[in-house]
């Protein structure tokens, strides 16, 4: 698993996403969603999620009043899946920074949010789009 932390000035926005994640993970992810405001039935169902194992799955989870995520991307078993994972949860994380900012969520301002999300996740993101990569890190 790898943890990657960063922040978006613009918005005033902090981010925490989990890659590769396994069940080992579990209590770790659970106690940062609670910390962030994570309650009741989000968490019962963040938990159900991280408990399954299942690969190709992810959550995200926003506090729209502090102003703070947490990513979480599973095991992948492609690169292509990875992708669709990466994508889906980002989506959700420009989604929920554009509503409590008020984005028109179709225009440009969107995009370039989500594309600034996507600069800032690569670093980290590029290593599970290659499969040579992916062998390297154990996937």
């Amino acid at each position: 698993m790898i943890v990657q932390d960063f922040y978006i000035p613009k918005y005033g926005w902090s981010v925490r996403v989990y890659y590769a994640v396994t069940t080992y993970w579990t209590e770790r992810i659970m106690k940062d969603l609670y910390d962030c405001g994570c309650r009741s039935y989000s968490l019962r169902q963040a938990y159900r999620n991280l408990t399954e194992g299942n690969l190709n799955t992810g959550l995200t989870y926003s506090n729209f009043h502090d102003r703070e995520t947490v990513m979480v991307l599973s095991l992948t078993s492609t690169p292509e899946q990875f992708q669709n994972s990466w994508d889906h949860e980002k989506g959700h994380l420009c989604r929920h920074i554009s509503q409590a900012s008020g984005i028109d969520p179709y225009g440009e301002e969107a995009q370039y949010l989500s594309g600034y999300v996507g600069q800032k996740m690569f670093p980290v993101a590029k290593k599970f789009l290659c499969e040579h990569c992916r062998k390297e890190l154990g996937c």
